[in-house]
């Protein structure tokens, strides 16, 4: 053991041993240096001596850490501040590595200390150690025009489906779905929402996701087969014959027409013989249902009508023949009308007798006949002989031609083959009594159907600038709820309703919707009611509206793919009924060639 003897004059003797050596001799090495040797007797010398075991001074504790240094005579001992470690007490302690200092979210160590914090969205309690939610809702000015929602340490700020907040202007902000590409096809973008649309003139429909596309397929079969040794007489809308033959004979002859026929159609012409329109010719024609002949004889027109009603759509033999100036009609070998004429109908001309036919027309205008008739025929000949049977080109070019084809069985009715649509320029402006007033004009419409496909426009109420003011379609779901069902769809201007719809239909039926209290089956109603302020709602089993518009059935002319949830063309049978008079396909502006006006095939039956 090193130890050392240090003798003060003072009598005082002190052993100082091993490292207190190193801490004693250099201050007593510096009381001798300031207060002289110890035979000095210097009173500074020995009070300097005395103070030398008193560890604590100078402090060797660290003094922001130590509270009290206390001297150990030869040793000291640092009693460290909270927070503090070490022999000198100058160790920071991390009160939060242990159970995370008792916070309950956030520790947050300092030297000496530490406090507790809070994630956002929550607030310190008055423990200074527990956390609480903060209701930002409670600010009325958090989401703005929004709808506020408090969640734990956060909120939310929400919209309706279709719209999005905007932190920026503070408000919900429509969607635009169409620039996110969902639709396949058309798309039309709308307040909190959207619709897809389909080429349904393209024969597409939308799929029940209401997004893509998909072909409308016949799910009821029509026998549409054909009988290639029949004429069609409606075949040309525009009214003009369907068949024109032209005779030459060097001896007068005579007239001589027959053939078998059958129609639905209560108006048309059958055929025209003679010459032009100054010279001799006669007109057969159908006027409510019984045969008419109008007839021109040295610039005398006559018209003559007689017979059974023969319009009931079963086949009836006719004959027309030139006897000793009379002309003679007959109706299944019965004649039913014989007119004296002062003239015949071959006339000649440059020495040879000339006679022009035309079947299912006029050569001319329907106003210049001696009475005006609608040319236009829905109706079927067959087993024809004109002239002794020198025609057998017209069965030849029938034969080739599907289109100048007649169904080989039909029923009444006009069938829509999905291919085209008719309309009608329908004004039913009415002027009040008040001058310079205009009373608002109501429209009901009543359609009895047999559909061969789920989708396709019955009927729409188009404007003149081609905006589809209302529409009714078969649809098989609801466009905004994705109803898998068929039904009747209504759309008025940009609300749309259901209309009513069957409960679980079989795929396609013969629709059978009421629109009333009658009892008769397959009728559909439009329904609806626009009021004079223009705004759309469902009220009762008709359309009230105000001004002009075309009322197009099936659909309208060049309007838009997006003008209407549905631009299918509607596919099977309907008849419709107008303020309680029903349509004639034949009094139309316009009808696509390819819709039986008055006949419409059976639906086809099963095998058996």
């Amino acid at each position: 053991m090193a130890c050392s003897l240090l003798l003060a004059k003072t009598g005082q003797v002190v052993l100082v041993f091993g490292r207190q050596l190193d801490y004693f001799y250099p201050r007593y090495l510096d009381c001798v240096s300031r207060h002289g040797p110890p035979h000095s007797k210097s009173p500074a010398f020995a009070a300097c001596v005395q103070n030398l075991p008193d560890q604590c001074s100078p402090n060797p504790c660290n003094k922001e850490g130590t509270q009290v240094c206390q001297d150990l005579m030869g040793n000291f001992y640092c009693q460290c501040r909270a927070g503090w470690g070490g022999r000198l007490c100058d160790r920071d302690v991390n009160e939060c590595s242990q159970q995370n200092g008792g916070c309950n979210q956030i520790c947050l160590n300092k030297p000496g200390s530490f406090h507790c914090a809070c994630y956002s969205g929550y607030a310190l309690s008055v423990d200074s150690r527990t956390c609480q939610d903060v209701d930002e809702c409670a600010d009325g000015r958090a989401c703005g025009e929004a709808r506020c929602s408090n969640l734990p340490g956060s909120y939310a700020c929400l919209c309706d489906e279709g719209y999005a907040f905007s932190p920026q202007e503070k408000a919900c902000q429509d969607v635009d779905e169409c620039a996110e590409g969902r639709c396949e096809q058309a798309c039309v973008n709308s307040p909190g929402g959207y619709t897809c649309h389909c080429d349904g003139r393209g024969g597409l429909k939308l799929s029940p996701d209401t997004n893509t596309c998909e072909d409308i397929l016949p799910c009821v079969p029509f026998n549409v087969a054909k009988s290639v040794k029949s004429l069609y007489l409606g075949r040309m809308f525009s009214g003009t014959p369907v068949i024109r033959l032209r005779f030459k004979r060097l001896q007068p002859t005579r007239l001589l027409a027959e053939f078998d026929f059958r129609t639905f159609d209560p108006e048309g012409v059958l055929f025209f013989a003679g010459g032009h329109q100054d010279s001799a010719w006669i007109v057969l024609g159908l006027r409510a249902g019984r045969l008419e002949l109008q007839l021109r004889y040295g610039g005398v027109g006559r018209v003559t009508s007689s017979g059974p009603v023969i319009n009931h759509g079963t086949w009836q033999t006719i004959s027309v023949e030139e006897l000793d100036r009379n002309l003679v009609i007959k109706v299944n070998k019965d004649a039913v009308m014989k007119i004296a004429v002062a003239g015949d109908l071959f006339q000649l001309d440059r020495g040879l007798y000339h006679l022009n036919l035309t079947v299912g027309g006029i050569p001319f205008k329907e106003k210049d006949l001696v009475q005006p008739i609608n040319p236009r025929l829905d109706g079927c000949m067959r087993s024809w002989n004109w002239l002794s049977g020198e025609d057998t080109t017209i069965q030849e070019t029938v034969k080739a031609n599907s289109k100048m084809q007649c169904f080989s069985v039909t029923e009444r009715g006009s069938f829509y083959p999905g291919t085209g649509f008719a309309f009608y320029s329908l004004d039913y402006t009415r002027t009040s009594a008040a001058v310079g007033t205009e009373a608002a004009w109501e429209i009901e419409v009543v359609a009895w159907i047999r559909p061969a496909t789920d989708t396709g426009v019955l009927l729409a109420l188009v404007g003149g600038d081609h905006v589809v003011a209302l529409s009714v379609a078969l649809v098989d779901y609801h466009s905004t709820k994705k109803l898998k069902k068929q039904s009747a769809h209504l759309s008025m201007r940009q609300t749309e309703a259901l209309a009513k719809a069957l409960t679980n239909p079989p795929p396609c039926p013969n629709m059978q919707l009421l629109g009333t209290e009658s009892s008769v089956p397959q009728e559909v109603l439009a329904y609806g009611h626009l009021l004079q302020t223009g705004d759309p709602f469902l009220t009762r089993q008709n359309v009230t509206a105000r001004g002009h518009a075309v009322c197009s059935f099936p659909t309208g002319p060049d309007v838009p793919v997006t003008s209407a949830p549905v631009t299918a063309f509607y596919r099977g049978c309907m008849t419709l009924e107008v303020n309680q008079q029903t349509l004639d396909l034949d009094e139309a502006a316009y009808k696509h060639s390819d819709i039986t006006s008055h006949s419409c095939p059976p639906v086809e039956q099963a095998s058996p």
